[in-house]
């Protein structure tokens, strides 16, 4: 005993010197009964999860076993990255029909979250229990192999701004061979786009909850077309439209009847552009009249400028070599999560409602993540998205009619009032 004692008393007279310019920090030796009283407590745990274990694996077969090693904390964040770049080449240049990278994004900023559709700089993004899980395949047998690789936390709360914005006159540096000018002035179509810059491709899987707000005008020729010609006169048409959870105050002339949730599941690898299709929306004519109409939308994933993850579950990155279905965090499904209150998962998305039942629901295991790099956010929010004036020009008594039924008038690349947050700390920033 008194042996080892030595040893640690020659260490710690090696380390004091290094310590010597911070007094406070100087290491105190501690004999062997203070030593016997120091507790602690392990902050990192590990499991083994079976492919078959959990509920629904008809839904998201999987023949690998997982491997999960984490910490017991919370770990924060607050950081900014001109650009990120995972996945570039590769198998998936022949799988997209376009060479680029999985997941391809321009000025990302992690932060906290102040609302829905704005940062908080001051503030960090928070992951709670931070984990890394690996996919083994033939597991059990000599030619047991890792064939994927998962970094998420159990539960995510923050807000990730990308890209920024161009004006008259500005060059979009990022695009310059989609759309080199900024046409600040186009409500709709491709002079859109050359304003912005972000989410140039993504793969993965993103549950969003979105809520819309528009103010849709045209001339609708109430006759007969003959090309383009109008042999009748245009009835002027100026209306408001809301969809999904719009916050009170923020419905324009919409009127204040309260809306349903609206979710979009969208998955793939290298996706380029957000659809909507079949929204409804309820508009409001001169003021006393409630009538329900329909659009599709189509817009580049540029004009995003953030998703708000508000104690979003299952939240991971992962990159392998062929398809796998991670295990949920909790190992339950996103319903059982929605129940058991107090788990993890209490985030608000389709799995809490009854109107969009999917496998997803009813399955212990994530949406698989395609070969490649992928990220998983089954519940993100792109709440109170914003445009004061849709203009779509002249539209015939024909186009004016399908806006009464689904799918409805498509619409490519509205003018979304959505700008990215200003992260300006740290050593790395794009103010």
């Amino acid at each position: 005993m008194a042996q080892n004692k030595a040893y640690l008393s020659r260490i710690f007279a090696a380390l004091l010197p290094l310590a010597a310019f911070n007094p406070a920090a100087a290491l105190l030796e501690l004999d062997d009964s203070e030593l016997r009283g120091v507790q602690g407590q392990g902050l990192f745990v590990a499991d083994m999860i079976r492919g078959d274990e959990l509920a629904g694996p008809n839904d998201y077969s999987t023949p690998f076993n997982f491997y999960r090693i984490g910490m017991d904390g919370e770990m924060q964040m607050n950081l900014n990255m001109s650009k990120l770049q995972l996945g570039c080449g590769g198998i998936n240049d022949h799988l997209s029909g376009h060479a680029g990278c999985d997941i391809d994004i321009d000025y990302v900023s992690m932060m906290g979250r102040n609302g829905y559709q704005a940062g908080d700089p001051q503030s960090p993004m928070i992951l709670d229990r931070p984990y890394i899980e690996l996919a083994i395949k033939n597991d059990g047998t000599p030619h047991r192999e890792v064939v994927g690789i998962k970094i998420g936390a159990a539960m995510v709360d923050g807000f990730m701004s990308t890209g920024r914005r161009y004006y008259q006159g500005q060059i979009n540096e990022e695009n310059t061979g989609f759309a080199s000018q900024c046409t600040p002035g186009a409500s709709i179509g491709t002079g859109v786009v050359g304003c912005h810059s972000g989410l140039n491709s993504v793969s993965g899987f993103l549950g969003t909850d979105l809520s819309l707000t528009m103010r849709v005008q045209a001339a609708v020729c109430a006759g007969i077309t003959i090309g383009s010609t109008c042999l009748a006169p245009r009835i002027p048409l100026d209306a408001w439209g809301c969809t999904g959870r719009v916050s009170p105050g923020l419905e324009g002339s919409c009127g204040n009847a309260q809306q349903d949730s609206v979710f979009v599941d969208i998955a793939g690898t290298r996706m380029q552009t957000l659809g909507l299709r079949s929204a409804e929306l309820t508009i409001n004519l001169l003021g006393i009249l409630d009538l329900d109409v329909f659009a599709s939308l189509l817009t580049d994933a540029r004009s995003i400028h953030g998703l708000a993850f508000e104690s979003t579950s299952d939240f991971f990155l992962s990159f392998q070599r062929e398809p796998v279905s991670y295990p949920r965090y909790s190992k339950q499904t996103p319903r059982e999560d929605f129940i058991d209150a107090g788990t993890f998962g209490s985030a608000f998305d389709a799995c809490a409602t009854n109107n969009m039942a999917t496998s997803r629901c009813n399955s212990g295991y994530a949406v698989p993540a395609n070969t490649g790099w992928w990220m998983n956010a089954p519940s993100a929010r792109l709440l109170d998205v914003r445009n004061d004036q849709l203009n779509l020009g002249n539209i015939s008594l024909t186009q004016a009619i399908s806006l009464l039924g689904a799918p409805g008038h498509l619409i490519s690349n509205p003018e979304f009032q959505l700008h990215p947050s200003q992260n300006c700390y740290g050593s790395s920033t794009f103010c």
